[in-house]
């Protein structure tokens, strides 16, 4: 599909936008994590994702649980998870026509800080905030197994589970006139996309927003995404 041409006139100023994407499948063009624990775990990681998405367990549980399984160090853990993500098509440009235009744009992911920063520095990419989780010792030496210490800002939620809702990181950023974007694709997405403005999605939380009747323009290319958002944003011009 070739992405509409942006908006005639001067670049829409997005000083009042609030962009937040997830990372794992949005950011990157394939779910690395799932690659990862099958990689590390062969299928042992799987019934913990499928009990996430029948609602049995919160996103934070299954992948503390599934991390709880891997026995390698957490380097290895990091490699796996980062050195054969791809970002997906049109993300670069994206991010740096947002932040050029003053659009305060942040990661918001459950997976790994180190992963995130691993990829953000191979492909020289514009700093932005990262709000993420840290690969950390389940019993206090530095080893296996491995536990999940999640982003201080997450919030409580029945649905998600205690301290492990994404919905606290927007209550956090927000400012009074901030239009919210979120870009995401997965179950630990709903709960922003049920608070933005506008939604791009894909994948399992396009499933979800289509089962709650939550608008969302379908998230493919970068560049289209780009252009829906531009012209989301532009004022109506007056005859």
């Amino acid at each position: 599909m070739v992405p509409p041409s942006l908006p005639a006139g001067p670049p829409a100023d997005l000083a009042r936008l609030l962009v937040l994407l997830d990372y794992d499948g949005t950011v990157t063009d394939h779910e690395y994590n799932e690659r990862a624990l099958q990689l590390l775990t062969g299928d042992a990681w799987r019934p913990f994702e499928e009990a996430a998405r029948r609602g049995e367990i919160g996103h934070a549980e299954c992948l503390d649980s599934q991390v709880g399984l891997v026995t390698v160090s957490r380097d290895e853990i990091v490699a796996a998870n980062s050195d054969p993500a791809e970002l997906s098509p049109g993300f670069e440009p994206f991010l740096r026509e947002l932040l050029a235009r003053g659009a305060r744009v942040n990661v918001v992911s459950a997976g790994f800080r180190e992963g995130i920063e691993r990829l953000w520095k191979r492909e020289d990419l514009p700093s932005v905030p990262v709000y993420a989780s840290d690969i950390v010792p389940r019993n206090g030496h530095d080893g296996p197994p491995w536990a999940v210490s999640f982003n201080p800002l997450l919030s409580d939620c029945e649905r998600c589970g205690p301290a492990s809702c994404k919905a606290g990181i927007l209550h956090a950023l927000r400012r009074v006139g901030d239009a919210v974007a979120v870009f995401g694709d997965g179950v630990s997405d709903l709960c922003l996309a049920r608070r933005a403005d506008i939604v791009f999605a894909r994948g399992m939380l396009a499933v979800l927003c289509e089962r709650e009747g939550i608008a969302y323009h379908p998230l493919s290319d970068y560049r289209l995404a780009l252009a829906e958002l531009t012209e989301w944003m532009t004022p109506p011009t007056t005859p």
